[in-house]
């Protein structure tokens, strides 16, 4: 494992050291045990506004329940801290149990327009009134707390609410000014956070905080008992009831012994908050945590959810776009609550978290597709009672567990339930009115689950809406769920990735890898895009790029900058058998990009692949760059009979999907053009132009034309080649015009065509004469160009053409349309032919054909053109572009002693 993919490691193992380097300076038996940070169900109006539009409560956690979770892990110290009051803390008090008073407060911070959270303790319930009427202003909310004596302290430093903006890195200095006291272990947050805030802390001198007091006109003094020596401290930050006590903090107490027979443990605790010493303990992990406390979030949800009202929600305070994300979700919810089974399975899962298995009689009545996801909740069950260390890692890995299961249930069911499109193709259809006719579904979400069909309701199809979606909702809801509990946890953790990197950045330690996944849905087909990208997985091998690509197959085997994952389901559209597509596990995927310390996305296909990265973006926070391959507008208007309408919601959809992505690669000019003219509107700044390079292995082999042929062409014939898939999109009709127009104008040619598809039957029949060498393997390619005197290049919508640079490495010229990728290649006239129309093309290659010195310098100049486009050339300036070209991870050609040339072809 290098230093980079070690990188999650590496702090994991980092801040264990440091933990129980600071747990050695006292032992256990003299401290307290207490978790500073914790919720229960009177954290009852989030900070969230989509929260409160829906009247979600932050957690509907029981007191009695949270204070049994803190006695299982031993708290012999009790405080509740929820948001902006202290009423379970009061509750208790009441009830005759010793608690401390504590609550997380949200403070204004003017000066940098930012919200922060501050925890306070030891207060009475009349300064708890004035604590909450001062929260709009910081300075006074502290002031008043150092002046009453009440102990505050800063939780979770590095999550800072700064609204759309990245936070001021000043507001650190001013903070370290305000506060005795950092959390610098929270159990709901990654690591990465906590270790950087606490070794910040370690590293601040006394010059430097004197020195900020002058810069900001603030006295330490002020606020801190000790200016320059500050706290650590520990808490889980748990709303659920799960974690509770797991993460906290151990109070030195001198004496101890003594002392907690005579003093209540919570004065103790509010003693050693103000002067003791504080050591955190317990441990983090990335995000799993977080990832399972959201998944009993929403399923609580599904289980309390009240109506919300309509008219509520649209006058309350927020964005129409906010609203109307509540109007969706409110539904979806609604949706969720009808479906028994469904229910059932959150309540189950739900009560397992907290030890209560699922009852016996349901164990038995599900069906046995159902039951793997009911024996996993059942094994939580049982280990929450009998193994806390089984069930922590049963957490870890149980929500991963029954995602796959999920994944297998829904791949299986809509392959059986997907009979009704067998016949169905979709490229052949009328129009797009048409085709959506045939897949449509209603709009009124009821109707999916409603037994009796809609009449009013014409969708044309022979689907059977209410039984495909009956066969589909649990899965797919039960996905939908964790699927999201997963985008919002890592969007928590991950949101400040890049304020957090730069923080790291300036601290000089702990900076995030800068590595890229490449993501691909082809890498082994065999078709131009997979070729392209096997050559530059190639070409990153050899030089040990900060570059890995993923892929999701059932055959492909791993390798050096190669994952491979498996696939979950797969399918292939009518019309295209031969092009399967494998669905792989998102959260596999996102696991992957995780742990392999990446930090950017490249993808190459629109599909699923091109789904998996838009998820981990708005997950991870990361950039999209995407590597635009296919011109889909030119693919459907040759492949379908899409009407003018049809083709313009193509374009729309398209471009909803481009515009998501943060930069993009296009591979000619007139891709770049169509991106940011109109009919896309995309920023300029972020096309970048590259190109494609062909293998060492193509260069012009000797040998004897006639022997290679098998005598069925001679060493005089000029033998024009097309090499490609034969289907009508690639143009093949065009070449029997041609054929015909040489003929007619007296220049005799041998025509080979080396490649199979859908219109060889139509093809051969229109050209009884040519040599059909069906499928040629790409190792005997550089043979066959070498053997050709012309590629027949009659595809418009190629946006490279790899065998355009292949023939042309071997010595053979080029006929193609002036159009995407040969218009950036080929210089007509010099090293190429290039027309217009089929007229022009024609014209073109009856003089190649006849004129032998026009002939000779197209061959000569086509080698030397092919030369220009340099792998080494084209991937520095790829890398550039992806901001990766000085990653340390990257050896980068030759270990920069190798000049680099300008291209003209990049």
């Amino acid at each position: 494992m290098t230093d980079t993919q070690g990188f999650q490691q590496n702090i994991q193992q980092a801040f264990q050291k440091r933990l129980a380097d600071h747990q050695m300076v006292v032992p256990e038996k003299r401290c307290i045990k207490i978790d500073l940070h914790c919720h229960d169900r009177n954290s009852d109006v989030t900070d969230e506004l989509l929260g409160r539009i829906l009247r979600f409560p932050e957690t509907w956690l029981q007191t009695d329940d949270l204070v049994a979770c803190l006695s299982e892990n031993r708290c012999n110290a009790v405080t509740i801290t929820n948001h902006n009051n202290a009423r379970s803390c009061w509750d208790l008090l009441e009830k005759g149990q010793d608690v401390l008073p504590g609550a997380e407060f949200t403070c204004y911070f003017k000066t940098f327009n930012t919200h922060l959270h501050v925890l306070a303790y030891g207060f009475t319930p009349a300064q708890e009134e004035k604590l909450n009427g001062l929260r709009n202003d910081i300075f006074a909310f502290i002031t008043y707390a150092a002046d009453q004596d009440i102990p505050t302290l800063l939780p979770h430093p590095l999550y800072v609410n700064a609204g759309n903006g990245q936070p001021d890195p000043a507001i650190f200095e001013q903070l370290v000014l305000m506060f005795d006291r950092f959390e610098v272990l929270n159990g709901q947050r990654d690591v990465w956070q906590n270790l950087l805030i606490w070794e910040w802390l370690d590293s601040l001198t006394e010059e430097q905080i004197d020195l900020w007091q002058k810069k900001h006109e603030i006295r330490a003094g002020n606020f801190c008992r000790s200016i320059y020596k500050k706290q650590v401290t520990g808490g889980s930050d748990d709303h659920m009831g799960l974690f509770a006590g797991t993460c906290g903090t151990w109070m030195h107490v001198p004496d101890l012994e003594n002392k907690i027979r005579q003093t209540p443990v919570s004065q103790l605790a509010l003693e050693a908050l103000r002067s003791g010493t504080l050591h955190p303990y317990g441990s983090v992990t990335i995000h799993e945590k977080l990832n399972i406390a959201f998944i009993d979030y929403l399923s609580q949800i599904a289980l309390h959810m009240k109506e919300p009202g309509l008219v509520r929600m649209f006058l309350h305070k927020g964005s129409l776009r906010d609203k109307l994300v509540c109007l969706g979700f409110s539904n979806a919810m609604q949706e969720l609550r009808r479906h028994r089974f469904t229910l059932f399975f959150f309540k189950s899962f739900h009560e397992a978290l907290h030890g209560r298995r699922p009852g016996l009689m349901s164990r038995f009545k599900v069906t046995p597709d159902f039951r793997p996801l009911i024996r996993k909740i059942d094994e939580i069950a049982r280990a929450k009672n009998r193994c806390r260390e089984l069930y922590f890692d049963l957490l870890k890995t149980g929500s991963s567990q029954m995602f796959t299961s999920l994944n297998q249930i829904i791949a299986r069911r809509i392959n059986t339930q997907a009979a009704h499109l067998k016949g169905l193709d979709i490229t052949r259809a009328v129009d797009t009115a048409d085709l959506i006719r045939k897949c449509e579904i209603p709009s009124h979400l009821r109707a999916l689950f409603e037994n009796e069909a809609d009449p009013s309701f014409d969708h044309g199809s022979r689907i059977n809406v209410s039984e495909f979606f009956d066969t589909l909702s649990f899965p797919v809801l039960a996905w939908a769920v964790i699927a999201g509990a997963s985008l919002l946890s890592t969007r928590v953790l991950m949101g400040q990735r890049e304020f957090v990197n730069g923080f790291a950045q300036a601290m000089g330690r702990h900076t995030h890898p800068r590595r890229a996944l490449w993501l691909t849905d082809t890498l082994c087909d065999n078709n131009g895009v997979s070729a392209s990208l096997s050559r530059k997985l190639a070409f990153i091998q050899a030089h040990d790029m900060p570059v890995d690509f993923l892929i999701c197959h059932d055959r492909i085997k791993p390798a050096p900058h190669l994952t491979v994952v498996p696939p979950v389901g797969s399918f292939a559209f009518p019309g295209y058998p031969e092009q399967v597509f494998y669905v792989p596990d998102l959260l596999v995927v996102k696991e992957i990009f995780i742990q392999g310390g990446y930090d950017r996305i490249i993808c190459s296909t629109e599909l699923l692949m091109g789904l998996v990265a838009l998820f981990l973006k708005h997950a991870m926070a990361v950039p999209v760059y995407f590597f635009m391959h296919t011109d889909w507008l030119e693919f459907f208007k040759y492949t379908t009979q899409l009407s003018p309408p049809g083709m313009d919601r193509l374009r729309r959809t398209l471009r909803a999907f481009y515009r998501q992505c943060d930069h993009i690669f296009v591979l000619n000019q007139d891709h770049f053009d169509w991106l940011v003219g109109p009919a896309i509107a995309y920023d300029a700044a972020r096309v970048h132009k590259t190109a494609h390079w062909v293998d060492d292995k193509f260069y012009p082999r000797p040998g004897e034309r006639q022997l290679f042929f098998k005598g069925q062409i001679s060493d005089t014939d000029i033998v024009l080649l097309y090499a490609g898939r034969l289907s009508e999109e690639k143009g093949v009709f065009d070449l029997p015009v041609i054929l015909k127009h040489l003929e007619e104008n007296a220049a005799d040619v041998k025509l080979v065509i080396a490649g199979t598809g859908p219109a060889q039957d139509r093809l051969k029949t229109c050209l009884p004469d040519a040599l059909f060498l069906g499928w040629v393997d790409k190792e005997q390619m550089p043979e066959l160009y070498s053997r050709v005197d012309l590629l027949v290049l009659p595809s418009r919508f190629d946006t490279f053409g790899n065998v355009i640079l292949e023939a042309m490495s071997c010595g053979a010229a080029v006929a193609a349309y002036a159009e995407k990728g040969p218009l950036d290649i080929i210089q007509t006239q010099q090293n190429g032919i290039l027309a217009d129309d089929i007229t022009g093309l024609a014209a073109g290659i009856s003089r190649f054909v006849k004129d032998a010195a026009f002939r000779r310098n197209l061959k000569e100049s086509s080698l030397v053109r092919a030369k220009a486009f340099s792998s080494e050339v084209i991937f520095h300036r790829f890398l550039t572009n992806l901001g990766l070209a000085d990653a340390p991870a990257s050896r980068c050609f030759d270990n920069g002693t190798r000049p680099v040339k300008k291209s003209h072809a990049a």
